[in-house]
């Protein structure tokens, strides 16, 4: 059973409130490397009144001793032991357990900058928000950091919906880079699938999160940094690739009890279907190719035979869906040339790049980073 603790220190100036702004959950799974880098950014933020719901998701190292230390010395920390059943099931029972009228998700080895959560809630409140979400930065523990630009696809600064603007489908699937309103997620069920040991858990919850939401603001500043070396990342296993159907298919379970977003989105449920399903081709290990193909080409045909597939669809894809249906070889020959391609361009970008941004100059000369 899942046990709390949030032992505050004799004296200590900050209080838990009864109801926090900000609800910060914390999926933690052998993360002591960067673990109390993520947790000290919180004590660092300009926005004092958050707590944060620290899953210790049966860590095997020393991560239960750091949330604990953190929870003696401040009771905004509050810290929930359980035997391991995944990162989904770690946020779910976080989002349960949460007090406050807004939800964020910060992994642990990421951090916020400092004045994340104001910007976020102001924005939020400002604009009777169901979902903020800001930029990020991308973060080696060189210190090195690049802005993502993630919201480059849809308005910021207005109250959007999905009806309205269809880019929100494309936004990065940043999950830890957003507030949620609790009431919101708790209305529309919206929470991760609890897959244990599985990756892509963000892709079914972002979809439903835009799907739902009457009121998103895009706020166009960074307010994480997200690490890109921490080589015990999920998102650096090919081996779980498969796990992409589940999410997928939960998304289809989630609107089939929702008939009006199901007609709806219909156009961006399946489009984000096929690239969701053609990236993870792309990057699945040799030996695991052609059943991933398989996959994705039979849900198609399904789909097809059920007259699921948009007339829009195929104007978006042009091509490649009716070869991907009809003439799978010249669709595997696409395939390769893109990945040719796609390759090209990193070893183009890491040889010699030069980016403006509003910090000046950034250029890449061999795999090394210069700012001016």
């Amino acid at each position: 059973m899942p046990s709390d603790s949030h032992a505050g220190v004799p004296g200590n100036e900050i209080a838990p409130t009864l109801f926090p702004g900000i609800s910060v959950v914390v999926p933690v799974y052998n993360a002591e490397p960067f673990l109390r880098e993520a947790l000290d950014s919180l004590l660092a933020q300009t926005f004092q009144n958050w707590e944060a719901i620290c899953i210790d998701d049966g860590s095997p190292d020393a991560s239960a001793e750091i949330l604990a230390a953190y929870a003696e010395k401040d009771p905004r920390f509050i810290v929930v032991r359980k035997t391991n059943s995944g990162y989904g099931a770690a946020v779910n029972l976080g989002f349960d357990r949460s007090r406050g009228k807004y939800a964020a998700i910060l992994e642990p080895d990421d951090f916020f900058l400092p004045d994340a959560f104001e910007k976020l809630f102001n924005a939020a409140e400002s604009a009777g928000a169901d979902v903020v979400k800001g930029d990020y930065f991308f973060y080696w523990s060189n210190g090195r950091r690049e802005r993502a630009c993630a919201l480059r696809c849809c308005p910021c600064g207005k109250v959007l919906n999905a009806k309205t603007e269809r880019g929100l489908f494309a936004l990065p699937l940043s999950v830890w880079s957003a507030l949620y309103r609790l009431e919101f997620l708790r209305e529309r069920e919206i929470r991760f699938l609890e897959s244990p040991g599985a990756s892509y858990q963000d892709n079914a919850f972002s979809f439903k999160v835009f799907a739902a939401a009457e009121r998103v603001v895009a706020l166009d500043v960074p307010v994480l940094c997200y690490r890109q070396d921490n080589a015990f990342s999920s998102m650096k296993s090919k081996e779980k690739i498969f796990c992409i159907a589940d999410e997928l298919h939960e998304i289809e379970r989630w609107l089939e009890m929702r008939p009006e977003l199901k007609k709806e989105f219909a156009h961006e449920k399946w489009l984000f279907h096929y690239k969701a399903y053609f990236a993870n081709f792309q990057r699945a290990p040799r030996e695991g190719k052609k059943k991933f193909f398989e996959l994705f080409r039979k849900e198609f045909l399904a789909a097809r035979e059920r007259n699921e597939l948009p007339k829009s669809l195929f104007v978006r894809l042009k091509k490649r869906l009716p070869l991907l249906l009809d003439a799978p070889e010249k669709f595997l020959r696409y395939a390769r040339f893109q990945s040719a391609l796609d390759s090209f361009k990193r070893a183009k970008r890491n040889t010699f790049a030069i980016r403006r941004s509003r910090n000046g100059l950034q250029i890449t000369l061999c795999g090394k980073f210069f700012k001016f």
